[in-house]
């Protein structure tokens, strides 16, 4: 691998349907096709961007078919080190705005997270993984870092929330197997839309004085259904044999003892937990705050902020510990909507009980494609730490045992 010069498609393979985006849950691991029509280019970073689209997934492949990956691996090291040393990209990736910086920090992520598993792949010792990653593509991650403040892995923030892709995905496979990891992440960011527009509707009952409870609450019980149903597309149609094979490039960082990428950092589902039932999760589930804090690094920055200002109202440094965590004042009945349920009557009650039900599916569902995907089959675990139990993060943000 002595170029960096590759086909410029990033799928291979003879579709079988016409391609549509997945912007829809009935679309989502649809199995209809094995290529990706990317109907929008987005990149910011110009030959680097390019490269992350059109060429990683050649190179993962020549790495994993190499009968010595270690000098494929260290090849491939050199060859994006010189191409980023070819241009100004520092200049251009702190002068970028903060929508394409976004897409910017997710291409440049996903090339450091890729040495890095490869390195492994390839049986390299840390020292030569540093030396693969290299002094250009380190220098970049860091101007990421500085700029945005981030765990410095390839985070949910990159793969999800910021990775476009409905037009231009970032991706490490090729073929069927590409098209199942752009549906993973896909159906991820309808989940998240969905959340965002529960969440939003909680905020206007617990912010804005004049709001139409009944509205705000009926409108959150159906985004919550409508997310369930996207996750009933994992469970019952996502292929566990192609969920295999592009899962192993989003594991712990196998040098820096990091998390990798997982639903567990999605700060809407905490946000919407904390509104609905902050306060009752607290009573029965303390470790999920307790571990929410611990790990606040690798939820999107922004938004996990936001929740840490509502739990600590009276801080000017909302992301230490709260002194309610340790027992020593009274959890802050600010940060959910209980105290306007508690005035809007017993419809209002009635309809908050039907959304913490919707909430409870939604969990409990996620529960069980994670079992079914990963534990079951004893698949490795990217968003735990070695120490924790799969089982007792899963049922954190559960109100009662799961039968």
């Amino acid at each position: 691998m002595t170029s960096v010069v590759r086909p410029t498609a990033v799928d291979s393979g003879s579709p079988v349907a016409p391609e549509r985006s997945p912007n829809r849950s009935e679309d989502i691991f649809s199995h209809l096709t094995d290529s990706i029509d990317r109907s929008e280019r987005k990149r910011p970073l110009g030959p680097v961007s390019n490269f992350t689209v059109e060429q990683l997934p050649h190179c993962v492949a020549e790495i994993q078919r190499s009968e010595r990956p270690n000098g494929a691996i260290k090849a491939f090291g050199r060859s994006v080190n010189a191409m980023i040393g070819e241009a100004d990209y520092s200049g251009l990736l702190l002068r970028l705005p903060q929508c394409d910086f976004e897409i910017a920090k997710t291409d440049i992520q996903y090339l450091v997270n890729c040495t890095y598993q490869m390195s492994a792949f390839a049986g390299l010792d840390p020292s030569d993984a540093e030396l693969t990653v290299g002094a250009e593509l380190s220098r970049l991650a860091s101007l990421t870092c500085q700029r945005q403040p981030s765990v410095g892995v390839l985070s949910y923030e990159d793969m999800i929330l910021t990775n476009p892709v409905q037009s231009d995905p970032r991706l490490y496979c090729l073929g069927a197997v590409g098209v199942e990891e752009r549906d993973f992440c896909a159906g991820h960011q309808l989940i998240e839309s969905e959340l965002q527009s529960a969440m939003d509707a909680l905020l206007d009952l617990r912010d804005l004085g004049g709001a139409d409870a009944s509205r705000c609450l009926t409108q959150c019980v159906a985004r919550l259904e409508s997310a369930q149903d996207v996750l009933t597309r994992f469970e019952d149609h996502m292929s566990p044999e192609l969920f295999s094979q592009f899962r192993a490039f989003y594991g712990k960082n196998p040098y820096r003892n990091t998390l990798g990428p997982s639903g567990r950092f999605s700060a809407r589902v905490v946000a919407v937990s904390v509104l609905l039932v902050g306060e009752e999760l607290f009573r029965q589930k303390p470790q999920f705050y307790w571990d929410l804090y611990r790990l606040s690094e690798y939820y999107p920055q922004t938004s996990i902020g936001k929740v840490f200002c509502w739990l600590s109202p009276d801080n000017r440094d909302a992301w230490l510990k709260p002194a309610w965590l340790e027992g020593k004042a009274d959890f802050p009945r600010s940060a959910t909507i209980s105290p306007v349920v508690e005035r809007g009557g017993r419809e209002i009650e009635r309809l908050h009980e039907a959304c913490v039900c919707a909430l409870d599916r939604f969990t409990r569902m996620h529960r069980r494609a994670a079992l079914k995907h990963t534990v079951e089959p004893s698949r490795p675990l990217v968003g735990v730490e070695a120490s924790e139990s799969i089982e007792v993060v899963l049922c954190q943000r559960l109100l009662t045992l799961p039968p």
